[in-house]
Formats: structure tokens, sequence, C-alpha cells
């Protein structure tokens, strides 16, 4: 199974984010753009790839000692970005620098090697050749500020891919008991 660990914003906030992101499907170059499905909107904490069936209870359970030593966040949608002109996605405000402590305890305990730092982010659509006018996409939503929400959750999910857009569904899920570092006042 193809496997990501995540954060999932609840249907509030992604609806929030479907409204005020709708108008990019009309700006010039978005036709060329996959976009995400909203179904599938999501914060990835850690990307597994390729996992045997056999190895998901004992990634469930070291998900589980990871939840518990860290806190519930207090997280929001806002804003927007690119990463270079391939990828457009909306930023995160919030207890993030505990989301960045979350994701690093997640792929320390799951022993995931990523030579790319965190950055907490929702990825709306991709390029596979780069597109022109990503960054004027962003600007369009550089006001946008989400409901905040908690994000008591951690899941493990699978990606299926092939025609169409990815589909994901939840493997697994655990409870973040609220206990563990103190949250950032941002």
């Amino acid at each position: 199974m193809r496997l990501f660990v995540a954060v999932n914003p609840p249907a509030r906030a992604i609806q929030e984010l479907a409204a005020a992101s709708s108008s990019l499907r009309e700006l010039p170059g978005a036709e060329r753009l996959r976009w995400s499905e909203t179904a599938g909107w999501h914060l990835t904490l850690a990307f597994l790839g390729d996992v045997p069936a056999d190895e998901v209870p004992s990634l469930a359970g070291k998900l589980a000692t990871v939840a518990d030593e860290h806190p519930r966040l207090r997280l929001r949608l806002a804003g927007g970005g690119t990463f270079g002109d391939r990828v457009l996605w909306c930023g995160v405000q919030g207890e993030t620098a505990a989301l960045r402590r979350l994701a690093g305890a997640v792929r320390d305990a799951l022993d995931v090697a990523d030579d790319h730092p965190f950055h907490p982010h929702l990825t709306l659509a991709r390029s596979r050749a780069g597109a022109r006018g990503m960054r004027g996409m962003a600007d369009v939503l550089k006001g946008f500020r989400g409901v905040e929400w908690e994000a008591g959750w951690i899941y493990l999910m699978r990606s299926e891919t092939g025609s169409g857009p990815a589909r994901y569904t939840v493997v697994e899920r655990v409870r973040s008991q609220g206990r563990g570092e103190l949250r950032d006042k941002r």
C-alpha cells in the first residue's frame, strides 16, 4: 500500500477554502493544472511510500505513541503560495511550530528519511511541466483566512493513483491526547 501520514482539516475548513479558491480554475493557465479533489485535501506530515499491509499495525502503534506525546493543535488554512511553478498551495496558520515538531516526531518514529524541511501547506494544484501564472493564483488567496479548528487526529492514509485524480482513504487514525509540549501562542 502507498501510505502517508496526515492531519485532515474538518469539513467546514474545506468548504471555506473551496469557496475561496473556486475562482482560481477560471484564471489563465488553470486548465494546464491538475487540481486536487476537495475530498482529498490534507496536510501531509510524512510520506511513507509503498508499505506492506502487515506493517500497518506497527505503524499505527508508533503513531499512537507520537499522538500521546503531542498536544491537539489550533490551526487555520490561510493565504497561498507556490513551490516554484509546479505546486500551488494554501498555507496554514496557528500553532505551526508545534505542527512542525509533530511532523518531525512522526518522521522520526516511522524512520522516514526526508531531505525537505516540513512546510505546512495544503496542495491545491500541480503542474508536471511547470505553469506560468501560479504566483498570480497564489496572490488571489493572499487575504484568505479560514476558520480556526482543532487538529486532534493523526491519520495514516492510503493513496491510490491511476486513472483520474488520486484517491485517499483512512487506514488508521489516532487521537492526540492533549498532553505533551506546550502550545505556541501564535
